[in-house]
């Protein structure tokens, strides 16, 4: 190519101050000189140096069969390229990607004397752009993708939900005070729970729709939602349906809430008519306290003159009746006194009916030592042994309290051995609900209680019983042989439901019993 040292410097330097890559390889002939085996690279501009990454002292001897610059794959190929440039003298052009090299570039070649000059236009940056572009068009596509996807998620949650969703627009005044509100957005559910055709629903206002809404819960609880972002759960009855919703409202954005309905018509229907039985119930259980109450008070003058004319009349007869009447008479007077006992007991259960209302601080040990002061004479005609370990103070009703250690206590003194005294003992604990052995509800096992036990050496009863002995009028035993009205423990029982507690007996026949009782702690 440059057959004198002027020509040589001269197209050096022009070629060199060039910003593109030049590389000029002469064509290396078969000994006949028939045909083209080779090239060489015998000229590199600066930049076609750096381009390669080769020094001027690495070209002497180096071919296109041998180039560390080219992929073992392509040599052969490119050697043909260069051959069909040089023997046709036509010019081409390529865009190709160099792996050794790792760079992108577009190729220009064309004959020059006897070889082959390459123009290589460095285009990796540009690739790298593409490759970005083509990188964020394919993402712009999958995230368009996705949310078309999504989109269609929502469509078909919307169209499906068995739940309405509404989504409403604040209407503020100049104030920037809420004065009224625009349905949006509303799906299928939404419109059907509404019973308004959707084109009202969309272009009226609330206010426009019922004019009394600004009164209503619903439109406080969506105020307060918008002002201060806490969601709002509502029950309310729809006019237009006739239908009862509970209503989620969540807020979306300063001027935007979204509502979310349920149609619980069946379930509130079931709950307004529970409510009307349970108060129907208490004003029933109330009338029957009242009569309750008010025939054993009125019975219990009838009573007194029944027994004070008996008294009377035995006085008067004296010695003139015979043992049959006599015994008729004993009778008479039996039959007075436990009706005088089950009026008493009536009385006692109307009285412990009732909610207690003076709740104070209450010393168990003060009130059963009150109780073994009142059964005195019981405890020393049976010889009973009451042994009683300390009490703890709970917060309730003195005078019920009181009443439960007597009933606990008399009815042990009452169900003795005949020929055994009585051994009772009454002990407490502090226990966890979940560790009592008992059927106590879930919400109390993580709550403490006092677990206080009344056990005797009595005759016990069979275990099936447990639960029938705190009925009213339930008796074990017959009234020859057990006096009482079968009362006592439906007292006792009352009492500690009163105070919040529970109450259940374990027992063995032949052996004793024994009531737990469970006070809050």
């Amino acid at each position: 190519m440059f057959e004198t040292q002027p020509d040589q410097q001269l197209f050096a330097e022009l070629y060199d101050a060039n910003p593109q890559a030049i590389v000029w390889m002469r064509a290396i002939w078969n000994e006949s000189g028939e045909a083209i085996i080779d090239f060489e690279y015998t000229y590199c501009n600066d930049e076609g140096l750096r381009y390669l990454n080769l020094t001027r002292e690495q070209l002497p001897g180096l071919f296109v069969s041998n180039s560390p610059t080219l992929p073992e794959d392509r040599r052969v190929s490119i050697l043909e390229e260069l051959i069909d440039v040089y023997t046709t003298g036509k010019k081409t052009e390529a865009v190709g990607y160099n792996s050794n090299l790792k760079k992108y570039a577009r190729y220009l070649r064309a004959k020059v004397r006897n070889g082959v000059m390459t123009v290589i236009q460095d285009t990796s940056n540009e690739h790298q752009i593409i490759n970005q572009l083509e990188e964020q068009s394919r993402k712009l596509a999958t995230q368009t993708q996705e949310l078309q996807e999504q989109r269609s998620l929502m469509d078909n949650i919307l169209k499906h939900s068995s739940n309405g969703i509404s989504v409403s627009e604040a209407i503020r005044n100049e104030q920037g005070i809420v004065i009224d509100a625009r349905t949006i957005m509303a799906n299928d559910a939404a419109v059907r729970f509404t019973g308004l055709p959707l084109d009202i629903y969309l272009s009226k206002t609330a206010v426009e729709l019922d004019p009394t809404i600004i009164e209503s819960p619903y439109y406080h609880a969506y105020v307060k939602t918008l002002t201060t972002g806490e969601p709002g759960i509502l029950q309310y009855f729809f006019p237009h349906t006739s239908r009862w919703l509970e209503l989620s409202i969540s807020k979306m954005d300063n001027d935007h809430v979204i509502h979310i309905f349920t149609d619980i018509t069946p379930i509130k229907e079931v709950q307004l008519q529970l409510e009307k039985s349970v108060q129907e119930l208490k004003r029933s259980n109330t009338n029957l306290e009242d009569f309750a109450h008010a025939a054993s008070h009125d019975l219990k003058e009838p009573l007194r003159k029944i027994r004070t004319f008996i008294d009377r009349l035995k006085a008067s007869l004296n010695t003139r009746i015979s043992d049959t009447e006599t015994h008729m008479m004993k009778r008479v007077e039996a039959a007075a006194e436990r009706m005088q006992l089950l009026v008493d007991d009536l009385l006692e259960f109307s009285h412990v009916s009732q909610q207690p209302r003076q709740m104070e601080s209450i010393d168990l040990n003060d009130k059963v030592q009150k109780v073994l002061a009142d059964l005195e004479l019981s405890i020393e005609e049976k010889q009973a042994t009451v042994t009683i370990e300390p009490l703890p103070t709970i917060y309730g009703h003195r005078r019920q309290l009181q009443q439960l250690f007597h009933n606990l206590i008399s009815n042990a003194l009452k169900y003795s051995k005949t020929d055994t005294p009585p051994q009772i003992s009454i002990r407490s604990k502090v226990v966890k609900g979940a560790d009592v052995p008992s059927n106590i509800p879930v919400s109390q096992s993580d709550k403490y209680f006092h677990l206080i036990e009344v056990s005797d050496n009595g005759i016990g009863f069979e275990q099936q019983y447990a639960e029938q002995i705190f009925d009213m009028f339930q008796r074990l035993h017959g009234k020859m042989e057990y006096s009482g009205t079968g009362v006592g423990l439906a007292i006792a029982r009352k009492v500690v439901e009163n105070h919040n507690g529970f109450i259940w007996a374990t027992s063995q026949p032949g052996i004793g019993s024994t009531f737990h009782v469970l006070l809050p702690a």
